[in-house]
């Protein structure tokens, strides 16, 4: 296990796309910090919900990332052939599969930092520039910051977990965005007390988003962990039974 877990962060250190993803990632939380930042009022920048959104704005781009860095851990693999490889050197599906979480983990940690490092400095930098005091408490900032990481990392391994499911790279991406847009996005704005319970808004919550009708972050939290189980047993059952 320790053998192929070297061998996964490897692939994760060496992939070309997923520093680009985490660029992506951390692009996107600085212009959704300048954009609450800047187009928001005094008066608005001074309620602490508005300075949560602020200070927060790297969840989204952390978990959305994260999410497709579990998704090439897998379908790259699909999509170049070098899964065949990687069983004979280790023919323990499982192993193999437990591997790619642990990295993907791991991958989907260092998201969620780079985000909210991001997003915590140069929100507080601009409340700051326009003379704003800081509402939220040190405590509630450190819940949001380890909420967002925590986020960040159950969604890499979803990624990984969807992934092995669909395993055409192109296919899981497109149904990861319809997904999140078409299906999570549109239940919760039409039914929340419903829609709060899919892992997008799970993760929100988690991710301690002002959000009204959001679950609070501990329930977001157990319910985006059994999402992420349920649907990497799901995985683990596809891996031990079809063919490469």
């Amino acid at each position: 296990m320790i053998a192929q877990l070297r061998s996964e962060l490897l692939k994760q250190r060496t992939t070309r796309t997923i520093g680009l993803l985490l660029l992506a990632a951390t692009g996107l939380t600085l212009l959704g910090v300048f954009v609450e930042g800047v187009s928001s009022t005094l008066a608005e920048l001074a309620q602490e919900d508005q300075q949560v959104t602020l200070l927060g704005a790297g969840s989204s781009g952390a978990v959305l990332f994260a999410t497709f860095a579990g998704l090439i851990a897998v379908t790259n693999e699909f999509r170049y052939g070098t899964i065949r490889p990687t069983l004979l050197v280790q023919p323990r599906r499982r192993v193999v599969l437990a591997a790619k979480l642990a990295a993907a983990g791991l991958t989907g940690v260092i998201f969620g930092v780079a985000c909210v490092a991001l997003s915590l400095g140069a929100g507080l930098a601009i409340l700051a520039a326009r003379g704003i005091d800081v509402a939220p408490a040190g405590a509630d900032l450190a819940a949001l910051a380890g909420g967002t990481v925590a986020a960040a990392a159950l969604s890499a391994l979803l990624g990984v977990a969807i992934g092995t499911l669909v395993r055409n790279q192109v296919g899981a991406v497109v149904a990861v965005v319809a997904y999140a847009f078409l299906v999570d996005a549109t239940l919760f704005a039409a039914a929340p007390a419903v829609g709060r319970y899919l892992p997008g808004k799970a993760g929100d919550a988690l991710a301690g988003q002002p959000v009204e009708n959001l679950l609070a972050p501990g329930v977001g939290a157990a319910v985006l962990a059994a999402w992420t189980l349920a649907v990497v047993v799901a995985a683990t059952v596809r891996t031990d039974r079809s063919d490469v």
